[in-house]
Order: C-alpha cells, then sequence, then structure tokens
C-alpha cells in the first residue's frame, strides 16, 4: 500500500522539511487532550492515516510521519537508515511541542521508526505516553523482508502480494508507478528488515500496546507478546480482525484501542 501522489485533502507541514503533517484544523474545533503520531508502513505514508483523523475527531490530534520519498516529499531519495529518521522525527516533535501528550503508533516498518522515537523522546525528557506497535515482530527478531531484497522486480512483487496482501495492478503495469514503488519499497526493506538488539538498553518508561490482524502471517499475534521485552512500564495486546494492513483497512477499532489505552 502506497500513497505515490499527494491527495487532495488539505494537510500541512509541520516542521519546514516535511517530517511531520497534519490536518488543518477547523477554527472552532476545541483543543485535542492527546497528539496521536502515526509511522507508515514501508512504501507508505501519511494518506495512509488521513481516515484515522476523521475517526479520532476530537479526542486527539492526529499527526502523521512523512518520510522522504512520498507525498510532498515524492521527489526526494528514501531515507537512507532509521536513525536518520528517527533523529529527524523526534528534533522535529521537540521542536514543535505544544503541550499534549504523546502517542506513538507504528505500522510494520514504521514501529522501528516509532521505537527509536520513542528512545530519543525519552533520553530528551519527553517520554511518551504510549507506544503502539503494529503488525511488526518484536525488533530483536529479523522481519520475512530480509528474504525479498535479492528478488529480481516480479518476483519482488510477487513475494509482496504473497506476504503483506497485494500490489495495486495500476502500480505493476506503469512503468513510472512501479519504479518509483520499487525504490521505495527496496529502501525501506533495506532498513526495516534487520534486527535491534535491546539487551544494552534499558526498557522503555512507557507501556507499550502491540495490536495484531488475526489474518496476518508475517506478524501473528503469538509472536508480537515479544514487545513485552521492550518495556517497564506495561504492556497490553489485543487482536483485530483484518491481515497485515488491518489498521490501515479498518481504522476505527484500532484508533480506539489506542485511545483507550492512551486514557489508562
Amino acid at each position: 500500500m502506497i500513497a505515490l501522489r499527494p491527495p487532495p485533502a488539505r494537510w500541512v507541514r509541520v516542521d519546514p522539511a516535511g517530517w511531520l503533517v497534519r490536518p488543518v484544523a477547523a477554527d472552532s474545533a476545541p483543543p485535542p487532550v492527546i497528539r496521536l503520531v502515526c509511522f507508515p508502513h514501508a512504501g507508505g505514508g501519511p494518506a495512509a492515516f488521513r481516515p484515522w483523523a476523521l475517526v479520532a475527531g476530537r479526542d486527539a490530534a492526529v499527526t502523521a510521519v512523512q518520510l522522504p520519498g512520498r507525498e510532498q516529499r515524492a521527489t526526494e531519495a528514501p531515507v537512507g537508515s532509521i536513525a536518520t529518521a528517527a533523529d529527524a522525527v523526534t528534533a522535529a516533535l521537540i521542536a514543535h511541542d505544544d503541550g499534549l501528550p504523546l502517542v506513538l503508533y507504528g505500522h510494520s516498518m514504521g514501529t522501528l521508526v516509532a521505537l527509536e522515537v520513542a528512545y530519543r523522546l525519552h533520553m530528551a525528557g519527553h517520554t511518551p505516553r504510549l507506544l503502539a506497535v503494529g503488525a511488526r515482530i518484536p525488533p530483536d527478531q529479523p522481519s520475512r523482508a530480509v528474504a525479498l531484497l535479492d528478488l529480481d522486480d516480479d518476483r519482488f512483487f510477487d513475494a509482496l502480494d504473497r506476504l503483506y496482501g497485494g500490489t495495486p495492478v495500476a502500480v505493476r503495469n506503469d512503468p513510472s508507478l512501479r519504479g518509483h514503488y520499487l525504490r521505495l519499497m527496496r529502501a525501506d526493506f533495506a532498513i526495516g528488515s534487520g534486527t535491534m538488539a535491546a539487551a544494552d538498553r534499558a526498557p522503555l518508561p512507557c507501556p507499550i500496546l502491540a495490536l495484531s490482524g488475526a489474518d496476518d502471517s508475517a506478524a501473528p499475534a503469538a509472536a508480537m507478546a515479544g514487545w513485552a521485552a521492550v518495556t517497564a512500564a506495561g504492556f497490553s495486546a489485543v487482536t483485530l480482525p483484518g491481515g497485515h494492513f488491518f489498521a490501515i483497512e479498518r481504522p476505527r477499532p484500532a484508533v480506539a484501542r489506542i485511545l483507550a489505552a492512551a486514557r489508562s
């Protein structure tokens, strides 16, 4: 799933570089009580979370991470490492801190960026209220993505279809869209396919909520329990209907679970 062109919805940059974007708030809207920061899956962009802003309504201000190479930053080269992305996103969040408690949600590859941002925010004195992770096995376990990196383009697409739920036919058949998609996906898989040892880090002092799709073979519910080792502040897990993109295709139950956990 990927947004190759900027959607018409009125989302604006939070920081000049565009690492963070948010919807334009109505003048009469009451102030939210939580800022929900969303980190997209491999190849994905803020468009994946535009429905989340509607679902969250007045309960949370939704901000989406926009990595280079997608939507408003489509002409930029993909980021070279998770650390680079995490440094930039953390700096943008701190520079534009409005005092709202931060709740981070990462989906698939985005969980690894969200995790690194959570560590950096804590070290800077901005510990998130909650880290929610979805559709990605714990960081000390290798993702299946590593097996795809050496495949040719057609086999790469076939593997995406088999493991993660499909690629739009228009992307496979349009040479320009196909090339852009491959460039992003290969770059994102390369930085997200390794493991991250947690042994040399203290557990995070914020709770973790792990969400999984009941039909997701890439990140099954049983494997998500390993995220408990990453936190010293409480762990919970929930399985929701759907496959690998359960939270993108059915945002309402995912947002409701995250906001409930953030309020508890």
